[in-house]
C-alpha cells in the first residue's frame, strides 16, 4: 500500500479523488488539503508520504512556488502536477524544481491510480501527452544551438541548464547520474569557451536576438 497526499483547492474534486482512493487497496490517501501551506501544517512524520499530488493553480500560493517547501518536508517523495493547465512555461519550471511527473485533469479516478501505482512500482516519471509534446519540442535543437559540435543529449542539457534546471533535476530527467550530467556541462562550456551558467544563458539570448 502507498501512501500519497492530495494538494488540491477544489472542494469537489479533492473529495472525489480522496474518497475513490480510501476504497483503494493500492493507494491510501492520508492527507487532503487545499495549499501547500496547510500540507506543510498538518504534515507528519509517521504518515510516510510516497507521494504528493499538486494543483498548480491554489488559493494563496501557485503549487509550483510551494514545490521546495514540500521538498524540504519529505525530500525523497514523488511529486507529481495534476493539473487542467497544459503550459510549456509551467512544465518547464515544475521540473525546474524537482516533480516528476505531469498529469491532466481530464482522467477518471480509477486511471489517475493506475498511473500512479505504475509510477511507485516501477520508479517511472508519468506524463501526459501534452507534457511529452512539449518536452518533445524543448529537446529539438533549434537554429540557436545546432551550431555547435554537441550530441543531441548536450543540446537539451545546455537548454535546460540555460532555463535554470538543477544538475539533479537534469539527471533525474535524462536519466543520468549526477556526475553524468557534470561531464556533459563540462564538454559544453568547454565546446562554447565559458564557464558560467550565466554565460550560456546570455549566448543563447544574444544568438536568440541576432535571429530575430
Amino acid at each position: 500500500m502507498f501512501n500519497i497526499a492530495i494538494i488540491e483547492d477544489c472542494p469537489v474534486l479533492r473529495k472525489e479523488f480522496s474518497e475513490y482512493f480510501t476504497e483503494s487497496e493500492k493507494i491510501d490517501c492520508v492527507l487532503a488539503v487545499d495549499t501547500v501551506e496547510k500540507f506543510v501544517k498538518y504534515h507528519r512524520d509517521f504518515l510516510k508520504i510516497d507521494l504528493v499530488l499538486l494543483d498548480i493553480i491554489l488559493y494563496d500560493k501557485s503549487g509550483i512556488d510551494g514545490i521546495p517547501l514540500i521538498r524540504q518536508r519529505i525530500p525523497e517523495s514523488k511529486i507529481i502536477i495534476f493539473s487542467v493547465l497544459d503550459d510549456e512555461e509551467a512544465l518547464l519550471q515544475a521540473l525546474s524544481y524537482g516533480v516528476t511527473g505531469f498529469l491532466n485533469k481530464n482522467i477518471s479516478p480509477a486511471e489517475l491510480e493506475t498511473k500512479l501505482v505504475y509510477a511507485l512500482e516501477n520508479d517511472e516519471t508519468p506524463l501526459s501527452p501534452v507534457a511529452t509534446r512539449h518536452l518533445v519540442n524543448y529537446f529539438q535543437p533549434t537554429a540557436i544551438t545546432s551550431q555547435w559540435d554537441l550530441s543531441p543529449q548536450e543540446h537539451s542539457i545546455m537548454r535546460m541548464i540555460a532555463d535554470g534546471m538543477s544538475y539533479q533535476a537534469i539527471a533525474d530527467l535524462l536519466s543520468l547520474s549526477i556526475n553524468g550530467v557534470r561531464y556533459h556541462v563540462k564538454n559544453i562550456y568547454k565546446q562554447l569557451g565559458i564557464n558560467s551558467r550565466q554565460q550560456l544563458k546570455s549566448i543563447l539570448n544574444q544568438r536568440k536576438s541576432q535571429e530575430n
